[in-house]
């Protein structure tokens, strides 16, 4: 699933193609991937034009002209492309949205048909669930609210920072390596971390997504920017998809196990439990 560096780096990319651009046809190949009836989302979106486009946790924004919200949840597998108008779709494309004057066409692509969208600013959906219960983001949240947010849960920390609720935007990725690099198992108890180690993990958690945002996220196998491209972090990650190969500092083989489901990696030396 694209995590934060991922959305935000589709973000910064889809502003410069987008932003002033009117929406001049809608063309959805699979109504499933909308939260609303295909021809009430056809006929609010047609016309409207795109004035900013922000991300909240992992959702992406469209801020629309007259008002509303286009938004867009990629889930596991989903991917947006900005390219020439007329660009035909593959077998797996969902969703067109061309602008006028022939700038180009947002084409989402989805395998596994989980992503969806949903269309906001008609009474009763100005702030659905999905959103208002969002955490706050880790580039936003202040040193002392993050220490006092963690240490007051008793969760294993790793599955407390996959919880939107708790830090929007995180996933198996980042905390895997923001763990790693603060020396914190993934099973200790939140409120069982020293204050120093929290701090520190702060420290290390914008750290890590920072060199991610410059490096454009991580392609493991389906995230893609607008341009088609693949992100580079992959290259640099010290623990995640390493199981069995050397810590990069101690040298002891990196391990991978189960945590609420999920794979987790970890150092069996650097992070003891």
């Amino acid at each position: 699933m694209p995590e934060l560096p991922e959305v935000e780096t589709i973000v910064r990319r889809l502003r410069p193609c987008l932003i002033g651009r009117k929406i001049r046809s809608v063309r959805v190949l699979t109504p499933s991937v909308l939260r609303i009836p295909q021809g009430e989302f056809r006929r609010r979106l047609r016309g409207t034009i795109i004035r900013e486009i922000q991300r909240k946790g992992k959702f992406i924004l469209f801020d629309l002209d007259p008002a509303a919200t286009l938004v867009l949840h990629l889930k596991m597998t989903g991917q947006v492309f900005f390219e020439p108008f007329g660009t035909e779709p593959d077998g797996h494309s969902h969703l067109i949205l061309a602008f006028e004057e022939g700038t180009g066409q947002l084409r989402y692509r989805d395998v596994r048909k989980f992503g969806f969208f949903d269309l906001l600013g008609h009474k009763g959906q100005e702030n659905p669930p999905y959103l208002a219960g969002i955490g706050p983001d880790p580039f936003e949240i202040d040193p002392s609210s993050f220490v006092r947010l963690l240490s007051s849960k008793k969760r294993r920390i790793k599955p407390l920072l996959l919880d939107q609720r708790v830090i929007s935007g995180l996933g198996n990725i980042y905390v895997d390596e923001a763990l790693f690099q603060a020396r914190i198992h993934p099973l200790t108890p939140a409120s069982e971390v020293p204050t120093e180690s929290l701090q520190n993990l702060y420290r290390v958690l914008k750290r890590v997504l920072s060199r991610a945002l410059r490096a454009q996220g991580s392609t493991l196998r389906d995230y893609r920017k607008p341009d088609g491209k693949a992100g580079r972090f992959q290259h640099l990650h010290q623990v995640y998809g390493r199981a069995g190969q050397p810590c990069p500092s101690c040298g002891v083989g990196i391990r991978k196990m189960r945590v609420s489901g999920r794979g987790t990696h970890y150092c069996p030396n650097c992070q003891s439990f």
